[in-house]
């Protein structure tokens, strides 16, 4: 099992709206759990430098929102280094090459710029385009006294999402869902199909409880989708740990879910 990359920050996509200042608090204990800085970034959506009224407003809106930010980050009193960083461009193209050299990209899942729901949004698209993790947080409702006791669920579709879910559990201290997903159109034995699927789940996960002993890990099959699987769990889950699809808008089905959705390539280790 390789480790995963070394990389020079996290970088959190800034907008000026209240979710992308949540994905910034949720990104603290990721920069510092790798010790690293956390970078903010704010992109504005236009060509050249600033020499008009309007370009110079958009500067001043930038700087704003990312003081704003980096003043609620230290508030948080966490030890972490905070860089800000205003880039001229497009937030897609902006965020995907930022993506090159960091170790996890996060959005809000609401934000104005960066993040909106709408069709060709960054938070649907960057995740499919990204050459690093992408956390797409979404407003969390809280329906448990402690995030302690708010589970991690991943798909775990290959290794390199498990071994990234595990390090998540890890790093957040939370019990970790492992579950197979099956999709047989019509499962003549759908217990005998979850009984398989599980015991190669837990073949595929031997090693990575050996590497990560302090990580409660439940393993699960499930015949159906994602979605489904978070429905029927029916209990309070605050990250899911997904793989890439093949499709430019990746997080489509997973719009529903509440709670933070990373994103992770095979490539990204």
């Amino acid at each position: 099992m390789r480790r995963l990359r070394p990389a020079s920050s996290v970088v959190v996509g800034i907008d000026g709206s209240q979710s992308a200042t949540q994905a910034a608090v949720w990104a603290v204990d990721e920069a510092a759990g790798r010790d690293i800085p956390l970078r903010l970034v704010y992109v504005i959506d236009a060509a050249g430098v600033p020499d008009t009224g309007a370009e110079l407003a958009d500067l001043a809106a930038a700087r704003s929102a990312l003081d704003g930010t980096q003043r609620t980050l230290e508030a948080t009193a966490k030890p972490v280094k905070i860089e800000t960083e205003i880039l001229w461009g497009t937030p897609l193209t902006k965020l995907s090459e930022q993506s090159r050299s960091a170790a996890m990209i996060c959005i809000g899942s609401m934000g104005i710029k960066h993040a909106c729901c709408g069709e060709g949004s960054v938070a649907r698209a960057l995740p499919g385009l990204a050459r690093c993790p992408v956390a797409v947080v979404h407003r969390h409702v809280r329906r448990s006294p402690s995030p302690d006791t708010e589970a991690i669920v991943v798909d775990a579709e290959n290794d390199h999402v498990l071994q990234h879910a595990f390090e998540e559990a890890k790093l957040r201290r939370a019990a970790l869902h492992a579950v197979a997903l099956w999709h047989a159109e019509i499962p003549e034995d759908l217990a005998g199909g979850n009984r398989l699927a599980r015991a190669q789940l837990d073949r595929r996960i031997t090693h990575l409880r050996r590497m990560y002993p302090d990580v409660v890990v439940e393993s699960a099959a499930f015949h159906g989708d994602l979605c489904s699987y978070l429905a029927e769990l029916g209990q309070s889950v605050q990250l899911v740990v997904t793989g890439v699809n093949g499709q430019r808008d990746h997080l489509g089905p997973l719009q529903r879910v509440e709670c933070t959705v990373l994103t992770v390539h095979g490539n990204h280790l």
